[in-house]
């Protein structure tokens, strides 16, 4: 199966694009390498997987409709398109909503377009558990989630919209998943766990963006989502969105408590509490364990572990930021 993965660079794409491939899957890749964070880290990302004959690479923005069509043109019979591509960050969308609207909106709409064109039909669409703003948890699918804290989310609530539009009114398969605070290799340089690890590993003092003990996240270890991703590669739902979580959340002071463990090592920390972030994440996941099988089993602690094995064996201009 050729399956077109956008965002292919970075965390969870670089992990999708390796996981396909090391299944073999065919690839077609598609990423812009912006600057919200480093390219080089992006560029690393792919680096154990771009010279597989299987993996094709196209560096375009979605928001580019005429380059984006090359890519459909160039590479007809895909079976599925996992759009991950967007500008993520909730602190930085409150001061530049304008590039979310048009690279997380008008690039879904662009995609869309082209894969009923080209007939990729069957779509699978990252949005996120910020949609669910000030809701109480734990989260389910049916929830109000019309009142978004920052761009960032409503961004994704109206690409969600979006999608049951263009899918009650064509022949497109529409997936939606809920991503909640996964965890794995390729971790973004500017999310908790990589800045906790940096933090014991050099000294580096943390910055607490909430109170540590009542702020709390759903981690999620990225395997057991690329296997809900694939078994939707070869199941597509007409219109379903689903909640991909542990069902678990993990307050900020445990999950620091746990790199501390793993690490063996001290962590200072000093509040720089931002605006826009939700309190509490928490997944009802029997939606997915019932419609895919869905069926989440990684711990914090082995998430951590994990983690921490795979960076401490990267380049030292990697682990020390020097990009």
């Amino acid at each position: 199966m050729k399956i077109l993965v956008t965002g292919a660079a970075g965390f969870i794409g670089s992990n999708l694009a390796k996981y396909l491939l090391d299944n073999d899957y065919e690839v077609v890749g598609i990423d812009n390498f912006n600057d919200y964070y480093s390219p080089k880290i992006k560029e690393f990302n792919i680096q154990s997987f771009k010279e597989n004959p299987k993996f094709k690479l196209y560096r375009v923005d979605i928001s580019d409709r005429e380059t984006l069509k090359m890519v459909f043109a160039e590479n007809p019979n895909m079976d599925a398109v996992v759009h991950l591509a967007a500008w993520a960050g909730v602190t930085y969308s409150v001061e530049n909503p304008y590039i979310y609207v048009k690279d997380n909106v008008l690039g879904t709409t662009n995609l869309t377009d082209f894969s009923l064109e080209y007939g990729a039909n069957n779509f699978i669409f990252a949005s996120t558990s910020s949609v669910y703003g000030d809701n109480q948890p734990p989260f389910t699918e049916d929830m109000d989630t019309s009142h978004s804290n920052a761009p960032y989310p409503a961004t994704k609530k109206a690409s969600e919209v979006l999608l049951y539009a263009i899918s009650k009114n064509t022949d497109l398969n529409a997936t939606i998943f809920r991503f909640f605070n996964p965890l794995g290799p390729n971790l973004r340089p500017d999310m908790a766990l990589p800045k906790l690890i940096r933090s014991a590993e050099y000294g580096k003092v943390f910055e607490l963006w909430q109170d540590p003990k009542s702020s709390a996240r759903d981690y999620t270890y990225i395997n057991d989502m690329m296997k809900a991703i694939e078994y939707v590669i070869k199941h597509p739902n007409k219109y379903e969105i689903m909640n991909l979580g542990n069902s678990n959340p993990i307050s900020l002071q445990d999950i620091l408590n746990t790199v501390e463990k793993v690490t063996g090592k001290k962590i200072k920390t000093i509040e720089n509490y931002l605006p826009g972030q939700m309190k509490e994440t928490l997944a009802d996941i029997s939606k997915a364990r019932k419609i895919i099988g869905y069926n989440p089993k990684t711990t914090l602690e082995e998430m951590v572990e994990i983690y921490y094995e795979w960076f401490v064996q990267q380049p030292e201009w990697y682990r020390k930021e020097q990009y």
